[in-house]
C-alpha cells in the first residue's frame, strides 16, 4: 500500500515553494522599480535645485552676484517638487507611486562647512537637499506601508552654476 498521506505533504511543500518563488520574483520587480524611481528623484533634486537658483536669480549673469536667500530657493524648490510629482500643499498624493514627500533638510553651505548628512567638509558653496520619500507599495500595502520610506540627499555645488 502507498503512503497517501506522503504523496499530500509533498504536493503542498512544492505548491508552497511555488508560491514563495513567485511572491520573491514580484518583490525582487518591485524593489528594482523603486530603485529606479529613487534613482530618478536624486535626479530631479538636482535638477530642480539648479532651476531654483536660475529662477532666483535669473537677471543675473555672474554668480559673484547670485543671491543666496535659501528661503527663496526652498520655496522655488518645493513649487518644482510640487509640479513635478503632482503633489498637494502638504507635498502629498496617495493615487500615485510616491506618495508622499518631507524636506527634512534644505541649506545652504559655505566652503569649508560640515555636511550634516555625510559628515564631510564641503569644498565649495553647496545646496544640500534631504527629502524623506514615500512609495506606494503595490502588494501589502498596509503591511509595507512604512517599510517603503526612504530618504534621499543631494547637493548641488553652486560653484558649478553656469548660466
Amino acid at each position: 500500500m502507498r503512503n497517501e498521506k506522503g504523496n499530500i505533504f509533498i504536493t503542498c511543500i512544492i505548491f508552497i515553494a511555488i508560491a514563495v518563488t513567485i511572491f520573491i520574483f514580484i518583490i525582487a520587480i518591485f524593489l528594482s522599480h523603486v530603485n529606479s524611481v529613487l534613482y530618478n528623484v536624486k535626479l530631479d533634486m538636482y535638477s530642480m535645485n539648479k532651476s531654483a537658483v536660475l529662477a532666483v536669480n535669473k537677471n543675473i549673469a555672474n554668480i559673484d552676484y547670485f543671491s543666496y536667500n535659501k528661503k527663496d530657493y526652498e520655496k522655488e524648490f518645493i513649487k518644482l517638487l510640487k509640479q513635478n510629482y503632482d503633489l498637494d500643499d502638504d507635498l502629498r498624493n496617495p493615487e500615485k507611486l510616491i506618495t508622499s514627500v518631507e524636506v527634512k533638510e534644505y541649506t545652504i553651505y559655505e566652503s569649508g562647512k560640515k555636511d550634516s548628512y555625510t559628515n564631510k567638509r564641503c569644498d565649495d558653496r553647496v545646496i544640500h537637499t534631504v527629502l524623506k520619500i514615500k512609495v506606494k507599495p503595490i502588494i501589502l500595502r498596509s503591511f509595507f506601508e512604512n517599510i517603503f520610506t526612504f530618504t534621499v540627499h543631494e547637493d548641488v555645488n553652486m560653484n558649478m552654476m553656469k548660466t
